[in-house]
């Protein structure tokens, strides 16, 4: 399916700052109603529905590989509900000519269910989500609604064959 102005084989891949830059100017309604990539409305935080069903809900943003980020605005969360986070977050900048601007930060976060991970729809892999926020010089900009709002990039993540299982393959079907 081609979206209106894209051209085939374009791929929605934005790099940190790019997709600070876009949500910001999604808060400031410069860009709105999903943008063909982003999927609003959706509650990511929701510890009733599976990250599996939230992705689904998402837009594909190029070839069909489920290895690729599906993006959503969603409402923050005091709560991560079954998001764990995996590092306390990171900075993010924007390169201006003369020095470097904090934008934003990212965080990291799995799926874990009571503290375990969550492989129910299928075994072989987990979801991973990064979750960014504007900074706050940047939030006090729009009203108090829109200061709840966060971007996040949801992702399921393929586990690797470990080396030693790759070994008792070649010594069972001869070296390859």
């Amino acid at each position: 399916m081609e979206q209106r102005g894209v051209r085939s084989g374009f791929r929605f891949h934005p790099t940190d700052t790019e997709g600070l830059t876009f949500f910001k100017k999604f808060m400031a309604k410069q860009e709105m109603n999903d943008s063909g990539f982003i999927t609003t409305n959706i509650d990511v935080y929701d510890s009733e529905e599976e990250p599996w069903k939230i992705y689904s809900r998402g837009v594909p943003c190029g070839a069909a590989a489920d290895s690729l980020y599906r993006y959503f605005i969603t409402k923050k969360s005091r709560n991560h509900g079954n998001w764990k986070l995996q590092d306390e977050g990171k900075p993010v900048h924007r390169d201006s000519s003369s020095s470097i601007v904090f934008i934003g930060c990212k965080k990291k976060m799995r799926y874990m269910v009571n503290n375990k991970e969550e492989h129910s729809e299928d075994d072989g892999h987990f979801w991973l989500m990064k979750e960014y926020k504007l900074s706050n010089v940047i939030l006090h900009q729009f009203d108090d609604d829109r200061r709840d709002y966060v971007l996040c990039a949801i992702k399921k993540k393929f586990i690797e064959t470990c080396s030693s299982e790759m070994d008792n393959v070649s010594v069972e079907f001869g070296a390859i």
